[in-house]
Parts: structure tokens; sequence; C-alpha cells
């Protein structure tokens, strides 16, 4: 599989714990950037039709007028094909900036999933972490999708808040559940340098948000949901076919700022600077990057090892790679974070949560 992913780096309000490449812009700006971003697109024509998934996350591309998602979606088409034909084409909206007819217009571009913004149920919280829809907002949203006839909806929950409580979190999944998603992600609050957050001082709280992670992926198994991903429940056949080609170690392509691609073995990421990002584009120059590497050797097996125990499911290794870290597998698997059937392996499931310790073991 082949995935495309696209950044739109703007949004209404940064979040108090956003560490993303965002910032508000005005409608010149996102002009000016639609038309970066076919820059960039066209550089990538031999590729065209060869895209199974594609993903638009941001910042928030629902932002975005009527007007300029149809300039979106054309570029885009220009570079994947038909959206339509794609196996799944992903969109993330905020509640208060999509409407019916941006719901319409999304469904009529070929879009297949929409991941919809919650975070948390109780408007106390959602004021405290910055953010501008409230939970009447998302039901509002929810709806207007369905109405579209979106069958296939995700949402975001997040988990060690401050002054979030085990029954605030999970308040919020019985809350969301009313709604009968197709697929729900979990996060821990990270509170990363430069954010509002950490200029506040504030501090992650691992035990508790542990404790709510643990509870919640317990309520979403009886709901009928399964844990595919360390962080991510999908109902039977609404598994992210997008994100599991990152934990395939698959190939993709990532247009805006900031984004990652991998291709022909090569990973690469593009400059985080939107102005920078624009100026490249719209001189027919090569989008400045972040960084570039080739993966090859160990280097890249580990990566293959660390990817694809992101998995609930875990990997079934080669006979080769298995050999070579046959020394950090039975470490893992005697300290009880590792299960091993042949060159199976997988993260035991009540050890996801400290997963990051099974990971250090491949850095």
């Amino acid at each position: 599989m082949r995935g495309l992913y696209v950044h739109l780096p703007f949004c209404r309000a940064k979040c108090g714990y956003c560490d993303f490449a965002s910032a508000p812009g005005a409608p010149a700006e996102i002009d000016a950037f639609l038309e970066a971003l076919a820059g960039e697109a066209s550089a990538y024509g031999a590729l065209k039709g060869k895209f199974d998934t594609l993903y638009i996350g941001g910042g928030t591309p629902s932002l975005l007028s009527a007007r300029q998602l149809v300039k979106l979606f054309s570029v885009l088409s220009d570079v994947a094909g038909p959206l339509s034909r794609l196996a799944e084409s992903t969109f993330e909206a905020n509640p208060e900036s999509l409407d019916v007819e941006k719901a319409a217009l999304l469904k009529k571009a070929g879009m297949s999933r929409i991941s919809l913004g919650l975070q948390a149920s109780q408007d106390a919280l959602l004021k405290r972490l910055g953010r501008i829809a409230m939970s009447g907002d998302f039901l509002k949203a929810f709806s207007l999708l369905r109405e579209a006839g979106f069958d296939n909806i995700s949402a975001d929950l997040m988990c060690g808040l401050p002054g979030q409580t085990l029954k605030d979190f999970t308040g919020s999944i019985e809350w969301l559940l009313k709604l009968k998603p197709e697929h729900v992600s979990f996060y821990a609050l990270e509170v990363h340098d430069g954010t509002p957050f950490s200029a506040d001082g504030l501090k992650e709280e691992p035990e508790a948000a542990a404790a709510m992670y643990e509870t919640g992926a317990a309520a979403l198994a009886l709901a009928g949901f399964r844990r595919y991903e360390i962080s991510n429940f999908a109902r039977p056949g609404h598994e992210s076919r997008h994100n599991l080609n990152y934990w395939d170690q698959g190939e993709y392509l990532g247009l805006g700022p900031s984004a990652a691609s991998y291709l022909g073995g090569e990973r690469r990421a593009n400059t985080a600077g939107a102005a920078a990002y624009v100026r490249a584009a719209l001189a027919g120059e090569e989008i400045p990057a972040q960084y570039r590497e080739t993966l090859s050797g160990r280097k890249k097996s580990a990566e293959k090892i660390m990817l694809g125990l992101r998995k609930t499911a875990g990997i079934e290794l080669p006979d080769d790679i298995f050999i070579e870290f046959e020394q950090e597998l039975s470490r893992l698997a005697e300290a009880g974070l590792l299960e091993r059937s042949g060159r199976h392996i997988k993260i035991r499931e009540d050890r996801f949560y400290v997963s990051n310790a099974v990971f250090r073991e491949f850095v």
C-alpha cells in the first residue's frame, strides 16, 4: 500500500497543548497556501493514481471555506486520481468549523471517513484545553455528518488532563458511545516546550492517565470495539487503513509544511515553516527539509519492529531480523513486556501503556 498525507497548517486558535505546525490563517493566506500545495503536488505526477489511502490533517482542515475545499480536492485529485476510488480517505474536522454545506461537499468529493475532534465531553475541561467547540457543538457536527451519509466517524479523547478525574474520562466515553461512532482514539496529555501549557507550568500526570487509559480500553471492549493499535479502537472493519500502512512500514507521501514522506527507502520531512514552504513551492523550488535520511541495515530493521509492535496483533519477523535482535527480544520477554511464539512477537496487552519501555530497546 501507499498513502498520501496532506497537512493544512491553519486553525482558528491554538489549543493549550498543541505542538503541531499550525497557526491562524487569513483567507488570502490559505489561498496562497493552496497554490503552493498544487505546486508541490505537481512534482509527483509519476505517482498519480498510485495511492491507496488519503489523510487530510492539520491544523483544522475544516476551517477552509467551501470554495477553498473545492480547490483542495481538485489539487489532490491531480496527484491521487479520483478520490472516491481510494480504499480510504480521511478528513480531520473540528465541530465549530463544520456546517451542512461543508459536510455535503466532503461526501461529494469522495471522503469516506471523518475524524472529528472531541477530547472530552465536559465543557469545563474543553475550556481549560483552549478548545473552541463545546460538547453541544460536537453533537451538532456529528449529526450533520450522519445526515450527509458518513458511516465511518472517528473521535479523539484525551486522558491525564489538568483537573480531569477518572470519572470524567469514563463519563466522556459513555457520552461518546451513545452516538455510536465507528472509531475512537485515546491520547495521554503530553506537555511540550513552547506550548501554552508548558508556559503555565502544567505537568503530565502519567499514573492518572494510565488508569484512565486501561479503564477506557475495557469500556470500549465491552461496547464491541477492538483495540488494534496501542491508542486506537475500532468496530470490526473500521480500522484506519492509512495508519495501518504506517505501522506496516509502507510507503507514503506527505504534502504541506512539516509533512513526512517515506518513499524509496528515504524518510523526509518538509520544513515546518508555512511561509518558507509557500515561498519555495510557488517558486518551483525544492521544499526545504527538516531532515532526510535513508534507512538501511539494523536501523531499518529496528524501525520495522517498533512500528509492528504498535499493533496489538504484533508482527511476524523474518529469520534474519529475529536472529539479529534475539538478545533484546529475550530480555523483553523475560521482563514480562513481550510475548513470543516462534518468530511472532507482540506487546502483552496489560503492558501497552508502558510500550515506550519496549521501544527504547530498539532505538
